[in-house]
């Protein structure tokens, strides 16, 4: 599984939220959109509600 280390230089199809598969560029789009805090995100890309990133996030958080 390919990852990179700093996930501020990832690509955006890259996986930032393992256990919903919500890559980075999901998550920037809901910034762009008007998410402001990690609720407004969760709500809007469904990233961080399985709770099993830590578990399954190579980075290993």
């Amino acid at each position: 599984m390919k990852f990179t280390s700093d996930i501020r230089f990832a690509p955006d199809d890259e996986y930032v939220c393992w256990c919903s598969c919500i890559s980075k560029g999901e998550v920037l789009r809901a910034i762009q959109q008007g998410a402001k805090t990690i609720d407004d995100i969760r709500a809007v890309t469904g990233a961080c509600t399985q709770e099993r990133c830590a578990e399954k996030n190579p980075r290993g958080r």
